[in-house]
C-alpha cells in the first residue's frame, strides 16, 4: 500500500513538469499588430503581415459548375462605389470571355456545353480596379 501511494506521488510530480519545456531559440515568430481603432471596451488590430489570398472550389454536376471563393478578411459588395480595401467582388470569367459580376462568395454557372471550359474568377475593388487576385482552372462538361 505504501508503495501504491508512493507511485501515485511520484507520478503526480512528473506530470506536473511537463509544461515547463525549454523552447529552443528562434522558433516564436511574431507578427507586428497595428492598431486601427480605440474604444473603452474594443481594441481593433490589423497584422500587417496578412498576405491576401484566394481559394476556390468547385464541384461540377451535369452542366453546371458550383463554386465557392474563401477570402479572408474580404466584404463582398455591389459593383460601383469608393475603392475601399477590404471591400469589392469577383468577376468571373470562362474561356476568356466574362460572364458576370459577383457580389457572393457562392454561385453556380450553368448550361456550359460539353467539353472542357477555362474558368477564371478576379477579385475587384468596388470601382473595378483589381486586387491582383486571380484563380485559374478548368473544368470538363460530360
Amino acid at each position: 500500500m505504501k508503495r501504491l501511494i508512493a507511485l501515485v506521488f511520484i507520478l503526480i510530480g512528473l506530470t506536473g513538469c511537463v509544461e515547463d519545456k525549454p523552447r529552443p531559440e528562434g522558433s516564436v515568430k511574431l507578427v507586428p499588430l497595428h492598431v486601427t481603432n480605440i474604444s473603452n471596451d474594443v481594441v481593433e488590430v490589423v497584422s500587417h503581415n496578412q498576405r491576401a489570398y484566394l481559394k476556390i472550389k468547385h464541384h461540377v454536376r451535369n452542366q453546371d459548375v458550383y463554386v465557392e471563393c474563401y477570402i479572408p478578411n474580404f466584404s463582398f459588395k455591389e459593383k460601383g462605389g469608393n475603392k475601399v480595401s477590404g471591400e469589392g467582388h469577383i468577376e468571373v470569367f470562362v474561356d476568356g470571355k466574362k460572364i458576370d459580376d459577383m457580389n457572393t462568395a457562392a454561385f453556380i454557372v450553368k448550361g456550359l456545353d460539353r467539353g472542357v471550359h477555362e474558368m477564371m474568377v478576379e477579385v475587384v475593388h468596388n470601382d473595378s480596379t483589381t486586387y491582383d487576385l486571380k484563380k485559374t482552372w478548368t473544368v470538363s462538361i460530360q
